[in-house]
């Protein structure tokens, strides 16, 4: 099995009224168990690598690991480039064969968000690969709740936007914020309701972790939800209690890698079950 068409897994979400984690993958042990927790519930898998993982790792080798557990899964697998600024990230992301990519211009000017993001969906369509952008701007979980609200998306430009880009996914920012959150969150989940009338493809949640009621999005049109503080928190820590317990001349970085990705299982699962995508392969 090869890559699995980003778009096609995620309309099929939206129309299921479920939704599809979306995993941050930073080497081939969390591809791995991705995958496999994916395949045990029997749920379309969708990993996806920052710019900075593929800067770090380099984007071939990111999608030659991601191509191989497609090949050897029973379940489809997309590889999506999540967060991409430069022009560079994309040329490579498309040239090694992702899924999709993400043109995040929602710093920009509406006007100038439109004009880039057209630029990439233009190359992007033309090589068959999807493409997700951003209106209203996601922040982050450090600042104050009234500063991330002043950037929700607005449901007239939303339409808007998707008409005049022709996107294949569009990321909303309804209240949920990258990294861990000082505040408790409230999705507006009425506005969403709005944006999802007037938006007719699949739209995204990005800055998902630790967020009450993200389950209740799917209906709403949420068909893809980003996963990544939850899912490093208890690498993270099962990385650390490994290396405190055990003396270095014993330690592998595979025995480390390994079980301390493994730890991250019960959150992986259950973002598949309570999103809706269990069995939905």
């Amino acid at each position: 099995m090869t890559l699995a068409c980003t778009k096609t897994l995620l309309v099929k979400a939206r129309k299921g009224g479920y939704a599809l984690p979306a995993f941050n993958i930073t080497d081939m042990q969390s591809i791995q168990t991705v995958v496999g927790i994916c395949q045990k519930e029997k749920a379309p898998c969708l990993i996806e690598a920052g710019e900075k993982t593929i800067k770090i790792y380099g984007a071939d080798y990111i999608a030659a690991i991601a191509k191989v557990a497609a090949r050897n899964a029973t379940v489809p697998v997309a590889l999506h480039l999540d967060h991409g600024y430069e022009f560079e990230s994309f040329i490579q992301a498309i040239r090694e064969g992702f899924s999709s990519v993400m043109i995040d211009a929602s710093k920009e000017s509406f006007d100038e968000n439109v004009k880039k993001t057209k630029e990439i969906v233009k190359i992007a369509h033309g090589c068959g690969v999807s493409v997700e952008a951003e209106l209203g701007h996601v922040g982050q979980g450090i600042h104050d709740e009234t500063d991330n609200r002043k950037f929700y998306t607005d449901p007239d430009k939303a339409a808007k936007f998707v008409q005049l880009t022709n996107i294949d996914a569009l990321a909303v920012a309804i209240g949920t914020a990258h990294g861990r959150y000082k505040y408790e969150p409230k999705l507006d989940l009425q506005r969403l309701e709005e944006i999802s009338k007037k938006v007719p493809i699949p739209l995204v949640l990005h800055g998902s972790s630790g967020t009450p009621g993200v389950e209740k999005t799917p209906p709403l049109g949420i068909a893809k939800v980003n996963i990544f503080t939850d899912i490093q928190i208890p690498i993270v820590e099962k990385a650390k209690e490994i290396l405190d317990n055990n003396p270095l001349e014993k330690l592998k970085a595979a025995t480390i890698w390994k079980p301390a990705n493994e730890a991250a299982i019960p959150v992986i699962r259950n973002y598949i079950k309570i999103l809706g995508a269990s069995g939905k392969a």
